[in-house]
């Protein structure tokens, strides 16, 4: 059955970007406050169980530290600059541990690869052999059967049918996936290399010299790192001298392969880049592939988690769409509602997308990003159902318990619709970035201290503060000890050749898109005036006033 795009009434999903208010989430437009008033309690309390479901080390369980990061940043952009600073630092530190526990086995083992076998040079030609899953029509077989499919991490790390993973698409080039790239070795091997292939074989020589030709766990699973890296404001391009993104280039040239063979896992990949914007450059035939799929002439496919993967899909291709659009792929819109037509149409009777939460959640994600809604069901009956299924698994908003325990996994995946964001938000968000400086020393008997007042306006609302600081210390410091304190206070900053500055105030931020910054007033005498330094410049003495406020500068 095929529903024409068209034909999909508009998603009014307002002020659903990550650099709007998270309380202003509205999932299916106006004139819904009762699902929105639902949508809201679900969201708070269900952040506040998953929170509660990290362990002492700073990971989720099991082995979901990446998507629980990110589901809970995609929910609430400030959940992690509301923890203590001693929280901050272990989850960051979490992730940053898990990945590297990743990365260093496997330049380990591509060192000792080095050392066995010397590096092709420009003129050498020939397949090169990759392995295939088929573990994945077994696992299906014995999954699916709960309410809550399983977690993208799950997916992300284990190889599904060949179907998904590229035999229609192989076998419509009718040489294989060895083909893809030895034909164009083979041709620049007669005479003298070209500057691109030149350059593919410096790149590897600097790559596999660093250790790192591959990836063990695959694409998706370092896809999933990567988002959550990002969402909580840490660099992908220099990753403890990683360049992340472009391993993970390398790794979309090599698809499909060992635990990186299918569309989810590659939707994805794609995804870690595309949310950086045009910072980050997406090879072409990386976005082509993504637009052809596993099977051009059928979108909609039989796989019964094929949805998931269309949505994901779908998410990918509209973070990506300004690039392809500026690599000149005239078929990308089309090739997006194509596959929206199929997720539409996969919506069954009791409202929900491949009867359970996972797939229906990925595809409200899919269609909020294109501007679509339900057919079969409206929307708000559509999110009903995932509050539904909820509530017959025993959870409670007053305390946010399951009799059932959920996938903490299952999850992170579904609470990012509950904020009106998707798996793609990042590419058009501003994130409300964690303060991960040190906490200064703490007071010790003896200390000269000096107390000030700090007011807070964000144009609102004005918040006093007390400060006390060592005599000596900058305003910055101030900041990080009322921020480490108990009185609810948070801000942000960036570092900048003339210092660090602010960019967010109790989860407020400066935007360029509204002309406004934070600056800086100093109170003397009753009478106000700028600032002439930064916070890191400022030594504020007993009694001092200053005034952070939320300025215009339209």
């Amino acid at each position: 059955m095929s529903i024409p795009y068209l034909a999909c009434i508009l998603f009014l999903c307002v002020a659903c970007l990550l650099s709007s208010s998270d309380a202003a989430c509205m999932l299916c437009g106006p004139g819904f406050p009762e699902l929105d008033e639902r949508l809201s309690e679900a969201k708070s309390a269900v952040i506040d169980w998953l929170m509660r479901e990290q362990r002492g080390d700073g990971s989720w369980p099991p082995a979901s530290t990446a998507e629980s990061v990110l589901g809970l940043q995609l929910a609430d952009r400030g959940w992690l600059n509301g923890q203590d600073l001693n929280g901050r630092h272990l989850t960051k530190a979490r992730l940053e541990y898990e990945l590297l526990r990743y990365l260093v086995p496997q330049a380990s083992a591509d060192r000792a690869q080095v050392q066995e076998r010397p590096v092709p040079d420009s003129n050498e030609s020939g397949p090169r052999g990759r392995s295939r899953s088929e573990s994945g029509s077994t696992e299906r077989s014995s999954r699916g059967h709960g309410r809550h499919s399983s977690s993208s991490a799950e997916r992300s790390s284990r190889g599904r049918s060949r179907s998904e993973s590229g035999s229609t698409e192989r076998s419509s080039r009718g040489h294989g996936r060895h083909s893809s790239s030895s034909a164009e070795r083979s041709s620049r091997g007669r005479g003298r290399p070209s500057t691109s292939a030149s350059a593919d074989r410096i790149e590897e020589v600097r790559t596999r010299q660093c250790g790192l030709q591959g990836f063990s766990r695959g694409a998706g699973t370092l896809g999933q790192y990567m988002l959550a890296l990002q969402s909580v404001c840490c660099d992908t391009d220099d990753f403890y001298g990683v360049d992340l993104d472009r391993l993970m280039t390398r790794l979309l040239r090599d698809f499909p392969q060992e635990n990186f063979n299918n569309f989810f896992q590659y939707s994805l990949a794609i995804l870690s880049l595309c949310s950086q914007g045009s910072e980050t450059n997406i090879p072409k035939r990386a976005l082509r592939r993504l637009a052809v799929g596993s099977n051009r002439d059928d979108p909609c496919g039989s796989d019964p988690h094929s949805v998931d993967t269309l949505s994901m899909q779908v998410m990918a291709m509209v973070c990506a769409r300004p690039q392809a659009m500026g690599r000149g792929l005239g078929e990308w819109e089309d090739i997006i509602d194509a596959r929206v037509q199929c997720i539409v149409a996969s919506q069954r009777a009791d409202c929900s997308f491949g009867g359970n939460t996972i797939t229906t959640a990925l595809a409200l994600q899919a269609l909020s990003a294109v501007g679509a809604a339900p057919v079969v069901c409206p929307c708000d009956v559509t999110a009903d159902f995932l509050l539904d299924v909820l509530d017959q698994e025993g959870y409670t908003r007053e305390n946010a318990t399951f009799t059932v325990h959920p996938s903490v996994g299952s999850i992170a995946q579904i609470i990012p619709i509950f904020n009106c964001n998707n798996f793609g938000s990042f590419a058009n968000a501003s994130i409300d970035c964690p303060n991960y400086d040190l906490a200064p020393a703490p007071f010790q008997p003896g200390d000269l201290t000096t107390s000030f007042k700090l007011l807070v306006d964000d144009g609102s609302t004005v918040i006093d503060y007390g400060v006390m600081i060592i005599q000596g210390e900058s305003l910055y410091t101030g900041l990080l000890r009322l921020e480490d304190s108990d009185v609810g206070f948070t801000f942000g900053t960036l570092p900048s050749s003339f210092g660090r500055f602010l960019v967010s105030l109790n989860g407020v931020p400066s935007s360029s898109t509204d002309f406004t910054y934070w600056s800086i007033v100093e109170v003397e005498g009753g009478v106000e005036g700028l600032a002439n330094s930064g916070i890191e410049g400022l030594f504020p003495v007993e009694d001092d006033c200053y005034i952070i406020r939320l300025t215009s500068y339209a």
